[in-house]
């Protein structure tokens, strides 16, 4: 199949490598122009130039992101209004493991993965969904984890904040 999200304008965190990598560059292949944003800007930058290379200048387009920064969800929002025109996707993919049981896991490796696999989540929607609004139909793809669901003693920190990724696109949707 190709062109189901033709038309479509996705932003992808996380976007450097791995998942969301292969989130945009599938976006890409099925219509959609997409902005790639990670903390790693120049891995970020070689993603949206192989997708271009590969399906045409313009389709795809990168953004330095921290996803725990207010001011930087700001910038990357406004840069997909300048450069593609819009938003109509937003894939919430940033995330971190965070290891450790209840015992060994330290307060800051909580606060980071919290940081990173939720707090983006919350900024991400917030900041994006006025823009999104200008180009409905839209989506949002929050990606969670098993970890959410089923615990697993080595690892509570991810647990908890993949759950609560879960139940606050439960919250958004509604």
């Amino acid at each position: 199949m190709t062109g189901r999200v033709a038309g479509k304008k996705a932003l992808i965190t996380g976007a450097a490598q791995g998942l969301g990598a292969a989130q945009a560059r599938m976006l890409a292949r099925e219509g959609a122009q997409v902005l790639l944003a990670d903390i790693n800007a120049a891995g970020a930058a070689d993603q949206a130039a192989a997708i271009n290379a590969e399906l045409g200048v313009g389709t795809a387009f990168s953004v330095a992101l921290d996803v725990t920064q207010e001011d930087q969800w700001i910038a990357a929002v406004d840069y997909a209004a300048e450069a593609m025109g819009g938003l109509s996707v937003l894939v919430n993919n940033a995330g971190v493991g965070v290891r450790g049981n209840i015992e060994t896991c330290t307060l800051a490796e909580w606060h980071r993965g919290f940081a990173i696999n939720v707090d983006s989540v919350f900024l991400g929607c917030q900041k994006a969904l006025p823009l999104m609004k200008e180009s409905q139909p839209g989506s949002i793809i929050n990606i969670s984890s098993i970890a959410g669901l089923i615990a697993s003693d080595t690892m509570p920190g991810y647990n908890a904040s993949k759950a609560a990724v879960w139940m606050l696109s439960k919250s958004v949707a509604l």
